[in-house]
């Protein structure tokens, strides 16, 4: 199973990001093959956040608009969706406790183990260092 970080949502949702080509260029992929992809509910929610941030976009999307982006991609595109659950803590709560585990983190930890816990292999993401403990068999940086 195949899953992808909210960077890349973004990329391919600015068309004036240098990253823009090669990030829809997964998410086609995805929309074509949807039965091989599941998203976080996570990925999700930090998604419509980045499309509301003036700073993210230099044209922002109303609340409007950025809602039909994750109900379309939740609800219309065919591609499965997945959510923390609450049989996890356990296991992030071990992930969190580490004396080096940097807090900066926490998100990234709570993805990588939501993702491998619903059967996700291959993750795309700009930030492979962040999920390299993840569990997850491939991490692949589609941008650089």
């Amino acid at each position: 199973m195949n899953s992808l970080d909210t960077n890349i949502l973004v990329y391919a949702a600015n068309s004036s990001a240098p990253e823009h080509g090669k990030a829809l260029a997964v998410v086609q992929v995805m929309l074509a093959h949807p039965a091989e992809w599941i998203l976080a509910d996570q990925v999700l929610w930090e998604f419509y956040k980045a499309l509301r941030h003036p700073k993210i976009l230099q044209k922002p999307r109303s609340a409007a608009q950025a809602a039909a982006h994750l109900r379309f991609l939740r609800e219309e595109s065919g591609v499965a969706c997945c959510a923390y659950e609450l049989p996890h803590f356990p296991e992030v709560l071990g992930c969190l406790e580490k004396t080096r585990f940097p807090y900066q983190r926490t998100h990234d930890a709570i993805l990588g183990i939501t993702l491998r816990r619903h059967g996700v292999t291959v993750f795309y993401t700009r930030n492979q260092r962040d999920f390299t403990d993840a569990g997850l068999s491939t991490i692949i940086n589609p941008i650089d």
